[in-house]
Protein backbone atom coordinates (compact mmCIF):
# COMPACT_ATOMS: atom_id res chain seq x y z
CA UNK A 1 0.00 0.00 0.00
CA UNK A 2 1.35 3.49 -0.40
CA UNK A 3 2.25 5.09 1.94
CA UNK A 4 0.42 8.64 1.21
CA UNK A 5 0.55 10.52 4.43
CA UNK A 6 4.14 10.77 2.83
CA UNK A 7 3.12 12.85 -0.08
CA UNK A 8 0.91 14.76 1.55
CA UNK A 9 3.76 15.82 3.76
CA UNK A 10 5.70 16.25 0.84
CA UNK A 11 3.46 18.69 -1.07
CA UNK A 12 3.28 20.46 1.96
CA UNK A 13 -0.56 21.57 1.58
CA UNK A 14 -1.64 20.87 5.53
CA UNK A 15 -4.72 22.53 6.24
CA UNK A 16 -2.68 25.09 8.72
CA UNK A 17 -0.94 26.37 5.75
CA UNK A 18 -4.25 27.98 5.03
CA UNK A 19 -5.47 29.57 8.46
CA UNK A 20 -3.05 28.86 12.08
CA UNK A 21 -3.86 27.35 14.99
CA UNK A 22 -4.18 30.80 16.82
CA UNK A 23 -5.76 32.19 13.73
CA UNK A 24 -8.58 29.06 14.39
CA UNK A 25 -8.95 30.34 17.27
CA UNK A 26 -9.52 34.35 16.97
CA UNK A 27 -11.91 32.95 14.95
CA UNK A 28 -13.22 30.93 17.11
CA UNK A 29 -13.68 34.07 19.24
CA UNK A 30 -15.16 35.77 15.78
CA UNK A 31 -17.72 33.32 15.04
CA UNK A 32 -19.14 32.86 18.74
CA UNK A 33 -18.99 36.87 19.45
CA UNK A 34 -20.31 38.00 15.93
CA UNK A 35 -17.76 41.27 16.12
CA UNK A 36 -15.02 42.11 18.43
CA UNK A 37 -12.05 44.39 18.82
CA UNK A 38 -8.53 43.11 19.33
CA UNK A 39 -8.66 43.96 22.93
CA UNK A 40 -11.86 41.73 23.36
CA UNK A 41 -10.18 38.70 21.81
CA UNK A 42 -7.24 39.10 23.74
CA UNK A 43 -9.76 39.46 26.92
CA UNK A 44 -11.28 36.38 25.49
CA UNK A 45 -8.35 34.38 24.86
CA UNK A 46 -7.02 34.61 28.69
CA UNK A 47 -10.16 33.84 30.21
CA UNK A 48 -9.76 30.33 27.68
CA UNK A 49 -6.34 30.19 29.26
CA UNK A 50 -4.25 31.22 26.18
CA UNK A 51 -2.23 34.61 27.24
CA UNK A 52 -1.00 36.09 24.11
CA UNK A 53 0.52 39.42 23.59
CA UNK A 54 -2.15 42.44 22.12
CA UNK A 55 0.73 42.82 19.42
CA UNK A 56 0.45 39.19 18.01
CA UNK A 57 -3.23 39.24 18.50
CA UNK A 58 -3.35 42.39 15.83
CA UNK A 59 -0.51 40.49 13.93
CA UNK A 60 -2.78 37.49 13.68
CA UNK A 61 -5.93 39.79 12.76
CA UNK A 62 -3.79 41.70 9.93
CA UNK A 63 -3.42 38.19 8.66
CA UNK A 64 -7.17 37.00 8.79
CA UNK A 65 -8.19 40.35 7.51
CA UNK A 66 -5.45 39.74 4.36
CA UNK A 67 -6.61 36.27 3.67
CA UNK A 68 -10.28 38.21 3.33
CA UNK A 69 -11.37 36.17 6.42
CA UNK A 70 -12.55 38.79 8.61
CA UNK A 71 -13.35 42.54 7.87
CA UNK A 72 -12.87 45.85 9.65
CA UNK A 73 -14.68 48.86 10.51
CA UNK A 74 -12.99 51.79 12.59
CA UNK A 75 -15.81 53.51 14.78
CA UNK A 76 -15.85 56.81 13.93
CA UNK A 77 -16.24 57.71 17.64
CA UNK A 78 -13.46 56.15 19.80
CA UNK A 79 -11.30 55.36 16.38
CA UNK A 80 -10.78 51.76 17.75
CA UNK A 81 -11.56 48.96 14.98
CA UNK A 82 -14.20 46.11 15.29
CA UNK A 83 -13.68 42.93 13.59
CA UNK A 84 -16.57 40.31 12.03
CA UNK A 85 -16.08 37.23 10.03
CA UNK A 86 -16.57 37.58 6.78
CA UNK A 87 -17.03 33.74 6.08
CA UNK A 88 -18.85 31.11 8.39
CA UNK A 89 -16.97 28.31 9.58
CA UNK A 90 -19.07 25.80 7.13
CA UNK A 91 -17.65 28.35 4.35
CA UNK A 92 -14.26 28.30 5.27
CA UNK A 93 -13.87 24.93 5.76
CA UNK A 94 -15.50 24.01 2.57
CA UNK A 95 -12.80 26.41 0.90
CA UNK A 96 -10.04 24.73 2.33
CA UNK A 97 -11.10 21.10 1.74
CA UNK A 98 -11.88 22.60 -2.31
CA UNK A 99 -8.48 24.48 -2.50
CA UNK A 100 -6.54 21.27 -0.71
CA UNK A 101 -8.31 18.62 -2.30
CA UNK A 102 -7.86 20.64 -5.60
CA UNK A 103 -4.47 20.23 -5.57
CA UNK A 104 -3.72 17.24 -4.84
CA UNK A 105 -5.97 16.25 -7.54
CA UNK A 106 -3.64 18.39 -10.50
CA UNK A 107 -0.28 17.18 -8.81
CA UNK A 108 -1.44 13.29 -8.13
CA UNK A 109 -4.43 12.67 -9.83
CA UNK A 110 -4.30 9.06 -10.15
CA UNK A 111 -2.40 8.60 -6.82
CA UNK A 112 -5.73 10.95 -5.24
CA UNK A 113 -8.58 8.77 -6.54
CA UNK A 114 -6.56 5.75 -5.65
CA UNK A 115 -6.53 6.84 -1.90
CA UNK A 116 -10.55 7.81 -1.90
CA UNK A 117 -10.88 4.31 -3.14
CA UNK A 118 -9.08 2.28 -0.38
CA UNK A 119 -10.45 4.58 1.95
CA UNK A 120 -13.70 3.96 1.10
CA UNK A 121 -13.70 0.39 0.57
CA UNK A 122 -16.28 -1.28 2.94
CA UNK A 123 -17.67 1.99 3.75
CA UNK A 124 -21.17 1.45 2.01
CA UNK A 125 -23.04 4.07 3.91
CA UNK A 126 -19.82 6.82 2.75
CA UNK A 127 -20.29 6.04 -0.48
CA UNK A 128 -23.75 6.27 -0.65
CA UNK A 129 -23.76 9.37 0.32
CA UNK A 130 -21.26 10.87 -2.24
CA UNK A 131 -23.47 8.71 -4.91
CA UNK A 132 -26.12 11.42 -3.63
CA UNK A 133 -24.14 14.20 -3.75
CA UNK A 134 -22.78 13.67 -7.49
CA UNK A 135 -26.35 12.57 -8.52
CA UNK A 136 -27.52 16.40 -6.77
CA UNK A 137 -24.60 18.20 -8.35
CA UNK A 138 -24.98 16.25 -11.95
CA UNK A 139 -28.95 17.64 -11.69
CA UNK A 140 -27.85 21.30 -10.95
CA UNK A 141 -26.05 21.24 -14.26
Amino acid sequence: MTNYKYWIDIIKIPMTKNVGPLERKVLGILWKKKEATAREICISLERSGERRAYSTIRTIIKRLVQKKIIDQHKNPQDRKYTYTPILTKHELETKIVQRIFGDLLKKFEQSTINYLSEELSGNEEEIEKIKRRLAEMKQDD
